[in-house]
């Protein structure tokens, strides 16, 4: 019969798409998570995963088993919370955000964590990604929920969510969802975040690839400014469509065709960090993300 862990395995490999990056998500060798699918489908009797495809998906089987797997994983994690309802954990905590995640599922997070944790004091630091690594890399944060992950040596990073990458533009510019496309642009220019982030890096790439280096690609550090520019038709705004999803609700944006990767977010900690703090906010943070994207399942 199966357990939890391989039960884990297996959802965290359909969610990442990835061997490699579940066993880094699990803290495991990649040979180990091979072992616990190995014996979780001898155990069924059915081949869960496509292999061969990149990234790895579920098989037939494998979707209908998926939601029988989570939800034995989500009962888990409701029964261990209703047996740790008192923590240990005090003292400060130096934690460090990205805008997408401050204007996103923050405010749910914080509140959460001030019911579970009363005894941890919280000092928020919001930066960019490549800010809050080197702030990592200093000293001077204890986690950070960043685009990750953070490749260092010392460093452990644990798969918090994604969301989709988008283009929302103001109905001012008279752009249309049916017939838009970046060879449409004409003099307008692209909004989006800081010229040493990664969005801004494969947006610059997608233009290059089709032939649009004459497209003006305008960048700025604070999510605000770039929403806020995209509200007064500057331009194009690059960003998740969950950052906008009031502004895109009531009409004020309208989201357009895109083909930019999706951003994968990461808790990422100092391996000297208490191991049972920092596995206990993330899965905090973990549980208030997932809680999101159902909420938001469109953008998500």
């Amino acid at each position: 019969m199966f357990d939890f862990k391989e039960i884990e395995a297996f959802v965290w490999i359909v969610r990442l798409g990835s061997f490699r990056l579940a066993a880094q998500h699990l803290h495991l060798t990649q040979p180990s998570v091979s072992d616990r699918i190995n014996r979780l489908e001898s155990s069924l009797g059915e081949t869960l995963l496509e292999r061969s495809r990149r990234p790895v998906k579920p098989t037939a089987k494998g979707r209908q088993f998926l939601r029988h797997a989570e939800a034995m994983l989500d009962a888990r994690q409701n029964a261990l919370s209703m047996m740790n309802l008192d923590t240990p954990f005090q003292g400060t905590l130096r934690l460090g955000v990205v805008e997408s995640i401050a204007h996103s599922w923050l405010p749910g997070f914080l509140a959460e964590l001030a019911t579970r944790f009363p005894d941890l004091t919280l000092e928020l630091q919001v930066d960019s990604s490549p800010g809050l690594a080197a702030m990592m890399r200093a000293g001077s944060i204890d986690l950070a929920f960043l685009m990750g992950p953070v490749d260092a040596e010392n460093v452990l990073n644990r798969y918090l969510c994604q969301y989709r990458m988008g283009l929302v533009a103001s109905p001012d510019l008279n752009f249309t969802s049916s017939d838009f496309s970046l060879h449409r642009l004409g003099h307008i220019p692209l909004i989006s975040f800081a010229r040493d982030s990664r969005p801004y890096r494969e947006l610059g790439s997608l233009l290059h690839q089709q032939g649009l280096d004459d497209v003006k690609l305008h960048c700025s550090s604070s999510l605000w400014t770039i929403v806020r520019m995209t509200l007064d038709g500057l331009g194009i705004g690059a960003i998740p469509p969950r950052i906008v999803a009031a502004e895109l609700a009531r009409g004020d944006l309208i989201s357009l065709p895109c083909q930019l990767p999706a951003l994968m977010f990461t808790a990422s900690w100092p391996n000297h960090l208490d191991a049972i703090l920092a596995e206990g906010i993330s899965g905090l943070a973990i549980e208030i993300a997932s809680q999101d994207q159902h909420q938001h399942a469109s953008m998500a």
